[in-house]
Formats: structure tokens, C-alpha cells, sequence
């Protein structure tokens, strides 16, 4: 009796020890559970948000850079074609022409040399004007005479809103001439520079930029011109209607019109083609309006290009908690077959799937800085698109132009001495002309080439434009800047360049400066500037200075 009571309370014991345990098991598992769950939701939520986020501010910032490229390219247009026309202008004027031979030397009936710094364009032109009868004596821009007229009868001695390149000058027997330009002629000169540059666009899961030019902004058929399409080449030029729909019904160019008239900018998705696939999948896109030229400039990526990146982030979170959710019920099992005996290894094993779990947080912890060293090498790319020419691989104008205010501002504070050395290509024009744009940029970047294995480790050269560089040289007086500038001259000239079966010599013109106190930023470009166009004009092949030219730049 006494045996069967024992058993009896042994078994009580057993039976009310397990299931204490199992209760009080489940009761402290099924609220972890729960909460963990809601954690692992959260961060899965905020892992999406973040990654959309990010795409959205990288689609923002691709096209505001691409808006600042173009902004900069239209204000070089507008300066160079400025400067090719005062320099003209100064040519005819210490030529003394008459009218007969300017007539000759220019009028397009007449002759078919291209004397013009640009004879092709409608809306650049040359005009002679008699201010003592205050009339025209000749122009090769009919259509502009009234707007001529009223321009030499104000006396405008600069660019205007009718003309924004306006160069004049006297010919003698009371006769002035005229160089000018209309701002569509311009415009559009920068327009096909912006076309080239951003047609070459490429980023990563095959984005790209496109543009759509306005012709009507209260929309409707032909609202508006394909410019450029890197998945659509064969369709530039198309007129777009903001009546099309998507196939899913959605109105894209409707959306993309009536959001960058109202906020400047617009996001918005529809369904679209993926480049190079016949795969039509929903795609985000950002456009933003640049009102000089009536652009609406867009980027734009795939949603599920997206989501896979989330989706995988998802499977992460789901197999972490999957495993956590298997360790603890093999615990609580072994917990339950063991009874009070195996509390030690239960505590042990407790600490063992605690450490499994702190380990496993660390993993993700080292995941997800993974990923964000991931973002801030593409961070890092992204500067170093925007502060470097695309073709030549130098510093592109902007970069340059920080890097000259910080050691401008060095010079100053501390009197450290250095060279600006302005470089310009002779003829580039006539090699675009001749062999073609591509030709063009084999020789552009070979120069580029040349130039930075003859710099100093600590010098700097930039793209400033077309077909001009700048050379920052450091610790550099004249006479070192002088010697640099001559061994980049003799070595270019000296140098055949290779273009597949196209062998091309070339010559530059260079015009050098050293920093001295009290001269200003402005004063160095200006009058690096000076010096150039003065070895342009002498003769070409050239290394002009202070020392070298005997002139000092006017107005400096």
C-alpha cells in the first residue's frame, strides 16, 4: 500500500511537474513568438520603405544632375559663341573690310568659303550698318533686318533678349559691324550637345534617361516630341499624345504634363517595356520640367527590379525566425523529457540557443552593413560621375572650379605660389567635320591621355569645355608653368593619333598665368583666357604669357 501511495505521488509528481512546466513553457513561448514576429514584420516593412526610398531619391538626384549638366553646356554655348564673335568682330575691325569685300567674303550667293565661325545655322549672322544713314548696307539674315536696326539704333553694345550674341565694332567711314545670334539658334546648338550626352547615359539594372520635348502645354495629340529614348532609338522624334495609355489603362504622358506644370517635378508608375525584352512590367519614373528648352527630363526604374531586392530581404527575416521558432520547440521538448533532472542542461541549452540567436543577429547586423557599404560604394560612384568628364575621365568644369576656390584660397591664406595653364585644341572643329564626332573624341581623350602623364602627382586637369582644358599646376612658378605648358605642346604635336585606319596629327594652343596677391579668381581665368586666344590669333602651336605675348589682358 505504502509502495502503491509513493508510486501513486511519484506519478502525481511527474504528471503535475510536467505539465506545470509545459504550461508555464507555453505561456512564456506564445507571447515571445508573438512579439518576435511583430519585429521581424517591422523590420521587413522598414527594409522596403528604406530601399523604395532610396530609389526615389536616386531617380530625383540622376535627373536634377542631368538638368545641372545641360544648364552648364547652354551657358557655355551662350559664352563661347559670345567670344568667337567678339573676336570676329575685332578681326573685321582692324582689317578696316570694305563693304563690297565683306559682301564678298561672307554672303553665301557670293561664295562658298565658310569664313563664318558658323555659316549653317539660321539666325547667326553679320551685318553692316551705316550710322549716318542709319541703315542696313547688308546682312546675310534678311528676316532680321527690323530687329537689326532697332538693335544698332539703341546702340547695344552687348548681348540683348532679342540677341544674346551681340558683338560690334567700327569699320571706319562711319560704318560698324555686327556679329550675332538669336537665342533659338543657340538654344539649339546646346540642344544637340545635351542630346549627344545624354543619349550615352547608362546606370545599373539598365536605367537610363529620356527627355520629351513640349510643343503644346495644354496638351493633346503631338503635345509633344520624342528627343531622346535609349530603349526607343528607332522611334526619336515621334509625336507623343497625352491621350496614349498604358496596358494597363494609365495615362503616363497625361500624368508626367500636368505634374511638372504644377510642382516643377512629378513621380509616377505605369506599365512599360523593359529595355532590351519584350517583358512589360510597372515601372516608377521621376521627370522634372527644364522650362529653357521645354524638356521634361525623366529616369525611371522597374518596380519589380525593386521588390526583388525587398523580396530577398524578406526570405532572410522569414528563415531567421523560422530557425528560431525550431530551436526553441526542440528546447522545450528536451525540457519536457527530461523533467526536473535535466534543468542544468536545460538552463545550458537555454544559453546555447541564446548565444545561437545573438550570433544570428550579429550575421544580420553584418548583412545589413554590407548592404550599406554597398550603397555608399554606389554613393561614391555617383560623386565620381558628377565630378568627372565622361569621355576624357578628367575633372569635369564644376569639379575644377572647387578645386581652383580651395587653392585659390590656400594661395591666400598661406602665399603659396601656382600656374593655370588654358589649353585649346587647333582645328578640332575641322577633325569633327572631317572624320566625325567619334574621331573627334578618340582625340580628346588621347590629349586628355597626354596630359595627365605629364602633370605632377599633385596637379590637376579638367575638361573646361569642348574641346579646352585647365591645368592646375602646384608649387609652380611662370618659368616651371612655361616648361610644362612647351614639353604638352611639342609632346602633342609630336604624337599621330590612331583612330582604326584614321592616323591624325594635331597642335594646341596654350595660354599660361602664375597667382600673385591681389589678383582675384576671376582675374586668373580671365586672363588665362587672354593669352590663349592671343596664341590663336598670332599663329597656333603655340605657348603664350606675360613673358611670351609682351601684352597684358585688357579689363582684368
Amino acid at each position: 500500500m505504502e509502495k502503491l501511495a509513493k508510486r501513486k505521488i511519484r506519478v502525481f509528481y511527474y504528471v503535475t511537474s510536467f505539465v506545470a512546466m509545459l504550461s508555464l513553457a507555453v505561456a512564456l513561448s506564445v507571447p515571445y513568438f508573438i512579439s518576435v514576429r511583430k519585429q521581424f514584420d517591422m523590420m521587413v516593412a522598414e527594409s522596403k520603405a528604406r530601399i523604395f526610398q532610396e530609389k526615389r531619391d536616386t531617380l530625383a538626384e540622376r535627373v536634377e544632375r542631368v538638368v545641372a549638366e545641360i544648364e552648364a553646356i547652354r551657358l557655355t554655348v551662350y559664352k563661347e559663341y559670345q567670344t568667337l564673335a567678339e573676336a570676329q568682330c575685332a578681326m573685321l575691325s582692324t582689317l578696316k573690310m570694305s563693304t563690297q569685300d565683306i559682301i564678298d567674303s561672307f554672303d553665301p550667293k557670293v561664295t562658298k568659303r565658310t569664313t563664318r565661325f558658323v555659316l549653317h545655322n539660321t539666325g547667326i549672322g553679320l551685318a553692316v550698318f551705316d550710322r549716318e544713314s542709319q541703315k542696313i548696307l547688308w546682312t546675310d539674315e534678311d528676316a532680321l533686318v527690323p530687329n537689326l536696326l532697332e538693335e544698332f539704333k539703341r546702340s547695344q553694345q552687348g548681348p540683348s533678349e532679342d540677341f544674346p550674341v551681340w558683338a560690334v565694332n567700327n569699320l571706319g567711314d562711319n560704318r560698324m559691324v555686327a556679329i550675332f545670334a538669336v537665342r533659338e539658334a543657340i538654344d539649339n546648338i546646346a540642344k544637340s550637345r545635351s542630346v549627344a550626352i545624354v543619349r550615352s547615359l547608362r546606370f545599373s539594372l539598365n536605367q537610363y534617361v529620356w527627355i520629351n520635348g513640349i510643343r503644346n502645354y495644354n496638351g493633346g495629340p503631338d503635345y509633344a516630341v520624342r528627343v531622346v529614348h535609349p530603349s526607343m532609338v528607332g522611334d526619336e522624334e515621334v509625336l507623343l499624345s497625352t491621350e496614349t495609355t498604358d496596358p494597363a489603362g494609365n495615362q503616363p504622358y497625361k500624368e508626367e504634363l500636368e505634374g511638372v506644370l504644377k510642382h516643377g517635378s512629378v513621380y509616377f508608375t505605369y506599365q512599360f517595356t523593359k529595355i532590351n525584352t519584350d517583358e512589360v512590367t510597372e515601372k516608377l519614373a521621376y521627370a522634372q520640367l527644364y522650362r529653357p528648352f521645354d524638356w521634361i527630363i525623366c529616369t525611371g526604374i522597374h518596380t519589380d527590379d525593386m521588390l526583388s531586392l525587398v523580396a530577398k530581404r524578406e526570405a532572410d527575416f522569414n528563415q531567421a525566425f523560422k530557425k528560431q521558432v525550431s530551436s526553441y520547440a526542440k528546447i522545450i521538448s528536451i525540457i519536457s523529457l527530461l523533467y526536473i533532472g535535466m534543468m542544468v542542461i536545460f538552463e545550458r541549452r537555454l544559453t546555447g540557443m541564446v548565444k545561437v540567436f545573438i550570433v544570428k543577429l550579429k550575421d544580420d547586423e553584418a548583412a545589413l552593413r554590407k548592404e550599406k557599404n554597398k550603397l555608399d560604394e554606389a554613393y561614391s560612384e555617383l560623386q565620381r560621375v558628377a565630378y568627372s568628364d565622361f569621355l576624357t575621365g578628367l575633372l569635369n568644369r564644376r569639379a575644377m572650379y572647387e578645386r581652383l576656390e580651395e587653392e585659390f584660397s590656400r594661395a591666400q591664406r598661406d602665399g603659396l605660389q601656382f600656374c593655370l595653364v588654358l589649353a585649346d585644341i587647333d582645328h578640332f572643329k575641322s577633325i569633327n567635320d572631317t572624320y566625325g564626332h567619334n574621331t573627334g573624341d578618340v582625340v580628346l581623350k588621347a590629349i586628355a591621355d597626354i596630359f595627365c602623364q605629364h602633370m605632377g602627382t599633385e596637379d590637376s586637369a579638367s575638361r573646361w569645355g569642348g574641346e579646352e582644358f585647365l591645368i592646375l599646376a602646384l608649387s609652380c612658378s611662370l618659368k616651371e608653368g612655361l616648361v610644362l605648358a612647351e614639353t604638352l605642346r611639342q609632346t602633342v604635336e609630336n604624337t599621330t593619333i590612331h583612330d582604326g585606319d584614321i592616323a591624325i596629327n594635331t597642335t594646341i594652343t596654350l595660354g599660361v598665368v602664375e597667382y600673385a596677391e591681389g589678383k582675384s579668381f576671376d582675374d586668373l581665368i580671365k586672363e588665362a583666357d587672354f593669352y590663349l586666344y592671343a596664341g590663336k590669333k598670332r599663329q597656333r602651336n603655340c605657348v603664350m604669357s606675360s613673358e611670351s605675348s609682351g601684352e597684358a589682358p585688357l579689363k582684368i
